[in-house]
């Protein structure tokens, strides 16, 4: 089993860069740059071995790093991508493999054990939190649909993170014992910290059903364009542009799989990727919510304002939005976590999830992603003058927040779709 430090190398050989402090200090991002300079190869190693944190539970595991998570956030941030104490910490700890069982690397957790884990990571650093999300979802896929001889390539060498579209980009031509795969592709969250990339081909339709192959690919056979994450939000989760170009990708690391949910939740499909997906994401909504909350309630009574009387602390303004926010954010949360509980008893006993559950889940992540994002504007409409500062962490959660909600699981749309079937309406075709 390799430690940390060797896991990472691993995950960026054939990258440039790497964390030095004139790019620390000076802010200038190396987006997705080399890991393992002497300085955080001598923390990696320190935490090295199959499992160095002592926590058994997700959470727990999340806990005990996510302090050092949050003070490394600014860091993260101007480098676009996770700092190497991060990714190592993470790493170390499992949290990308939430769900997998045991037999193939991971905690063998529950949807309720990823959403906790995934919210006090995101309540550290958004950036960090969306990377658990991202590649749990990713990580869990593969595991599912990947043959035993895959899964032993991906998953037997120690913890590790991979990364993925979902949208069918790649051109794949059948060749000798495999397949040729060429394609561009954007959004590569966690690249930097992942050594594998699963790319999707179109298929032909099978009985009016949109069908796909995925390829998994070594990191290395990946060219990253460096420089292409440059956005509002989410800066250090490394979510690049990159190409494949004629790479080898033998037929057992490929698997071929539907759009629609099969009723057995051990076949995989696009539709149970995003299910199984759903809740990291949501979670991810909710710390930054609660983060932002936190960090209101901690400089209002601090804050005066030059034409105001008393701190924010005395304005009824104020004290009536924390009121009712953090109530809706609290009911909110704890009605979404009640169905996450719901659908892991479901897979528990074999059961995918039914329409009407799905549906409700959907509902219930608008409701509390809106909650968290009410929030969060909130609280930076209410902070104090230095809020505007980038170093502010109320900034990086309103940025962050905005930028996340942008994802395809967090589109309104979805509101629509549900208010007309509440009506009696059909939902309406889904697919690619």
């Amino acid at each position: 089993m390799q430690n940390a430090a060797q896991r990472l190398s691993a995950s960026t050989r054939g990258t440039p860069g790497g964390d030095d402090g004139d790019s620390l200090i000076a802010g200038t991002p190396k987006t997705n740059g080399g890991f393992m300079k002497n300085r955080i190869c001598q923390h990696a190693v320190a935490m090295s071995g199959d499992m160095t944190v002592p926590h058994p539970r997700p959470l727990d595991r999340a806990k005990a790093i996510s302090g050092m998570i949050s003070e490394e956030a600014l860091a993260s941030e101007r480098l676009g991508r996770l700092t190497d104490k991060v990714a190592a910490a993470l790493l170390d700890a499992n949290l990308f493999s939430i769900r997998l069982p045991p037999a193939d690397g991971g905690l063998g957790g529950t949807g309720v054990e990823l959403f906790e884990a995934a919210e006090e990571i995101s309540r550290a650093d958004g950036s960090a939190g969306w990377n658990v999300a991202i590649s749990n979802a990713v990580n869990t896929f593969v595991q599912k649909g990947a043959a035993a001889k895959a899964r032993k390539e991906v998953f037997a060498n120690g913890p590790v993170a991979c990364w993925a579209t979902l949208l069918p980009k790649a051109i794949s031509v059948e060749d000798e014992c495999g397949y040729r795969v060429s394609g561009s592709f954007a959004w590569g969250s966690s690249s930097s910290l992942s050594r594998w990339v699963m790319v999707p081909a179109r298929l032909e339709d099978r009985d009016g059903q949109q069908w796909f192959r995925a390829h998994i690919l070594p990191k290395e056979d990946a060219d990253i364009k460096e420089g292409s994450w440059d956005v509002m939000g989410l800066r250090g989760t490394a979510s690049i542009d990159y190409t494949i170009a004629d790479k080898f990708v033998p037929a057992h690391r490929t698997f071929e799989y539907p759009f629609l949910a099969d009723p057995d939740p051990r076949k995989a499909s696009a539709q149970w990727l995003v299910q199984m997906g759903q809740p990291g994401l949501v979670a991810f909504a909710s710390g930054i919510g609660f983060r932002a909350l936190a960090e209101l309630l901690a400089a209002a009574p601090k804050t005066k304002r030059l034409l105001a009387e008393g701190t924010q602390a005395d304005d009824n303004v104020v004290q009536f939005g924390i009121g009712e926010l953090e109530g809706r954010l609290r009911a909110a949360r704890s009605h979404y976590l009640d169905l996450i509980a719901k659908q892991d008893a479901a897979i528990a006993q074999g059961r995918g999830p039914d329409p009407a559950g799905a549906l409700d889940m959907q509902q219930a992540a608008q409701t509390l992603t809106r909650a968290a994002r009410d929030m969060t504007v909130f609280a930076f409409d209410n902070a104090g003058t230095t809020v505007v500062f980038a170093t502010n962490p109320l900034q990086r959660c309103l940025r962050d927040i905005f930028t996340g909600l942008k994802h395809g699981i967090m589109t309104p749309a979805i509101l629509g779709r549900i208010g007309k079937v509440r009506l009696g309406l059909d939902y309406g075709a889904v697919g690619f």
